[in-house]
């Protein structure tokens, strides 16, 4: 037999097992499994061997270890030692004998630790962890009070089953009614712990700081996703992330850090806004050819810098999802070149010195020497992400042997040559295409569209030159409608939740403020009438469904019959009287048969597991009719 203790301890535990799920890779690893396996013992003890443990033992412990985790708090680890200690705390709570304000002190410790995982997680499962902690921690606390006011008593199958209902419509209400808090109440422009969030390593990109020969196509078989964009694109853009200049052995490196503001003409422009997700790196992706960042959230404008080669980066690790709105143009760069964009490492094969004298013989202009260079590369090379391990130079293997490669192959080999026979190049790391998700109807850009790509300087303009085969990456082509419609659902909650910012909330306020002041006397008076029918048509379904509910025959419209039909026999009002006292009014009377029957089913059905029957109700209606 369910008893309220049991009912409430069973939702508590469920609880706090949201709670270790909300801080597992938060808290300490070695703890969190310590903690969680004395977490469990506690549950194995509570339903079977009910030991436990001096409670000033468990204080005094609890205690101590709390301040050795203090003790480990700094300004760069706030968050761990936090965690540590609420898991501590449910662990020693779990092994305790538990009274009411035991599971309170639970109850209370488990929402802490959904406030703390807030420091680190913001993204979707954050909500369905805050659901589930609502939901069920508002049905564990109205239980706890049932139990502290009924003790370790049997709960009444009928009492259970309307108890629940209301305990699951109470958490509803909780929801609903925290909207316009949500609307209304005073938010900072970045979140507030943000001093706190992650440093550590994120998403391998391959292409940030460096590029080296084969590590960007182990990036494209990657589908997480990099940034989302908004607006309207050109079809298959390339995003430019950053600019290598200088060939180490088998790595382009970036040599040049001086600012660089953009001097094009800004033909043909595109505006557009992206979110990226946390990269823990500093590189800002934007359309090529980017004109200029306009709006930034989540990252100090200041902190931005256009470098040379016309990429944008932050000083700073990016470790949130960052807005930014930005103009892009389709009119190539035009800066000027440097002497590092002609530079060619002194090791540089002699095959390859041979290969770049062969393509510039009889070429007169750098037109026809870039031509010679393309037409090369678009005979018997192919795309490829299996790649032969390289014999010696691996350039030398790529253009000689194998002449099957990634995009850092096409690139590097295009950019070399191009060098050698005298034209200004660089390396332009970032990513080509996007997939339209029409669920959400904006763009998603992954890990698995890396590319690199070559800059030629022609004629006082940087022109773009792709030799890489056109390829799909095999990892974009996995990507299903089910992760779109995830993606989007994901893509909501960041721009509806996590980013709504003090700016949303008063564009929100402005446009209510706008909206209302631009009603006239009509459409008040249309307004009015529409919420006058919508609120006739609610007061005359609530009144169908009171009615439905009072006409059913159920054993409590049988009692509440009997009851109005006896006040008016006995000419006093019986709604307060107890069914006992109703049965002593009763006796001697010519209904007394009748009476008790109907008074006896209801007590049966209302204070005990009993189950009336079809038979027995209908029989108890006759009866009734009788009196």
């Amino acid at each position: 037999m369910l008893t309220a203790r049991k009912v409430s301890l069973l939702l508590t535990y469920l609880v706090s097992v949201g709670c270790f799920f909300a801080l597992y890779g938060i808290a300490d690893d070695t703890y969190f499994l310590f903690l969680a396996f004395i977490f469990t013992l506690g549950i194995l003890n509570e339903w079977r061997f009910h030991v436990y443990l001096p409670r000033w033992l468990l204080n005094v412990g609890g205690i101590f270890i709390s301040l050795v985790f203090l003790l480990e708090l700094s300004f760069e680890n706030v968050v761990k030692p936090f965690a540590n200690m609420l898991l501590l705390l449910l662990a020693i709570k779990s092994i305790e004998e538990k009274k009411p304000r035991d599971i309170y002190q639970m109850l209370l410790l488990s929402l802490f630790g959904i406030a703390v995982s807030t420091t680190f997680r913001l993204d979707l499962s954050f909500l369905l962890f805050f659901i589930y902690e609502l939901f069920l921690g508002s049905v564990a606390f109205l239980f706890t009070n049932a139990y502290a006011n009924m003790g370790d008593k049997p709960i009444p199958s009928e009492f259970l089953r309307k108890y629940l209902r209301f305990s699951f419509l109470f958490p509803l209400l909780i929801a609903l009614s925290t909207v316009p808090f949500f609307l209304i109440l005073p938010r900072t422009q970045t979140p507030l712990f943000d001093l706190f969030a992650k440093r550590e390593k994120g998403l391998v990109s391959g292409i940030a700081n460096e590029v080296e020969l084969g590590k960007v196509g182990e990036v494209q078989q990657d589908n997480t996703v990099a940034f989302r964009v908004y607006g309207d694109l050109p079809p298959d853009p390339y995003w430019r992330v950053s600019v290598f200049d200088t060939l180490v052995n088998t790595k382009w490196i970036k040599t040049l850090r001086e600012e660089e503001p953009y001097k094009g003409k800004g033909l043909g422009t595109f505006r557009y806004r992206i979110i990226l997700e946390p990269t823990y790196d500093t590189f800002l992706p934007l359309m090529d050819y980017p004109l200029k960042v306009l709006k930034l959230e989540g990252l100090r404008m200041a902190r931005v810098k256009r470098l040379k080669g016309g990429y944008y980066e932050s000083s700073q690790p990016i470790n949130r999802p960052v807005r930014l709105e930005a103009i892009s143009s389709l009119d190539p760069p035009a800066d000027p070149p440097v002497p590092v964009y002609l530079s060619v490492p002194e090791d540089v094969p002699r095959s390859i010195r041979s290969l770049a004298r062969k393509l510039s013989e009889g070429k007169r202009s750098d037109e026809e020497k870039l031509e010679a260079v393309r037409s090369f590369f678009s005979k018997d090379f192919s795309y490829s992400l299996k790649l032969s391990k390289p014999e010696g130079d691996p350039i030398e293997f790529f253009l000689f042997k194998s002449r099957r490669g990634n995009c850092e192959f096409f690139a590097s080999s295009t950019a070399l040559l191009l060098r050698l026979m005298g034209i200004p190049a660089r390396v332009v790391g970032g990513f080509k295409g996007y997939i339209k998700n029409d669920y959400g109807n904006y763009y998603i850009v992954t890990n698995s569209m890396a590319h690199v790509w070559v800059e030629a300087y022609i004629k006082g303009r940087w022109v773009r030159v792709d030799t890489t085969p056109p390829y799909t990456s095999p990892a974009v082509r996995k990507i299903s409608k089910l992760s779109l419609i995830r993606d989007a659902l994901i893509s909501f909650w960041y721009e509806n939740v996590v980013d709504f910012s003090a700016q949303k909330q008063l564009s929100l306020f402005r446009e209510l403020y706008r909206g209302i002041r631009s009603l006239s006397a009509e459409d008040i008076k249309r307004a009015f009438i529409k919420s006058s029918y919508i609120f006739g048509v609610v007061i005359l379904l609530y009144s169908l469904i009171s009615l439905y509910r009072r006409l059913r025959k159920t054993p409590e419209n049988l009692y509440r019959a009997l009851i109005s039909k006896l006040s008016r026999y006995e000419g006093m009002d019986l709604r307060r009287m107890m069914p006992e006292e109703v049965l002593r009014l009763t006796a001697g009377k010519p209904y007394q048969r009748e009476a008790s029957f109907i008074v006896e089913l209801y007590l049966r059905y209302r204070f005990s597991p009993y189950t009336v029957s079809k038979k027995e109700l209908r029989e108890a209606y006759r009866l009734l009719r009788k009196i």
